[in-house]
């Protein structure tokens, strides 16, 4: 029952917030095209010369919120440069409301991709491929987690990881600070834990391009629409501090 209804918010979500989102782009991508796996990108461009972020989520299929936080980023204007999102980056695993299909691989467990020929390294392979040729300069990926970190230290939920360079640790302790103080309930406020996990995107956008690159972990013990406004948060702070959007 519980992913039942997890499933019809989702799509709820994704109904109101998918035809506004796609007209707000001004641009539009598929990866993967024609096969299974083909998920739309999204290109939000200011009209003024700066840089470009990268806004990932629904990476894990079992976690909604990061996929229905991007469709959201797609409504916010930025002030230079460019926005790139992909807010499905795992839309049959969000279909069926799994982490990951069989045979798929993990789809944050492919960067740089191996040899295997999976739905998983190809994704890893095409995101590589658009962070550079895009130039990307922050990646932010949003993911959830099974409880709240402050109660569990097993788990990630309400954490943010920042990449082990000097782009990213200055703007997680500001995020951090910033999204707290608009947080009241200390066991929901975000916590600094450490760097993204080994083959993870954001790992390797932090290790291999040297760009700012964000992990974002919301607990999924939240309703639903809390979790989405959580990583919003975040997400706004991240870009606000990158010079991408107004404070």
């Amino acid at each position: 029952m519980k992913r039942i209804v997890t499933l019809l918010l989702m799509g709820l979500l994704l109904a109101v917030l998918l035809p506004g989102a796609a007209l707000a782009a001004n641009e539009t991508f598929l990866l993967q095209a024609g096969t299974p796996w083909e998920t739309t990108g999204y290109v939000v461009d200011s009209g003024e010369a700066g840089p470009t972020a990268l806004i990932l989520g629904g990476v894990h299929g079992n976690e909604p919120a990061g996929a229905a936080a991007a469709e959201q980023v797609l409504a916010f204007k930025p002030v230079r440069g460019k926005l790139v999102v992909i807010p499905q980056v795992n839309r049959p695993g969000l279909q069926q409301s799994l982490r990951y299909l069989s045979g798929a691989g993990d789809m944050n467990r492919a960067y740089p991709p191996t040899g295997e020929d999976t739905p998983a390294n190809r994704m890893g392979a095409a995101i590589i491929e658009l962070m550079n040729r895009r130039n990307i300069a922050m990646l932010i990926d949003l993911h959830e987690a099974r409880t709240f970190h402050k109660l569990d230290r097993t788990s990630l939920g309400q954490t943010l990881l920042f990449a082990d360079n000097t782009a990213s640790t200055g703007l997680a302790m500001d995020t951090v600070d910033a999204v707290n103080r608009r947080i009241t309930d200390d066991v929901i406020k975000f916590s600094l834990v450490g760097h993204p996990i080994p083959s993870s995107a954001a790992w390797y956008a932090g290790k291999y391009l040297g760009i700012a690159a964000f992990t974002v972990e919301t607990s999924s013990r939240q309703p639903l629409a809390d979790r989405v406004q959580q990583h919003l948060l975040v997400v706004r702070e991240l870009l606000a501090s990158g010079g991408w959007l107004p404070r």
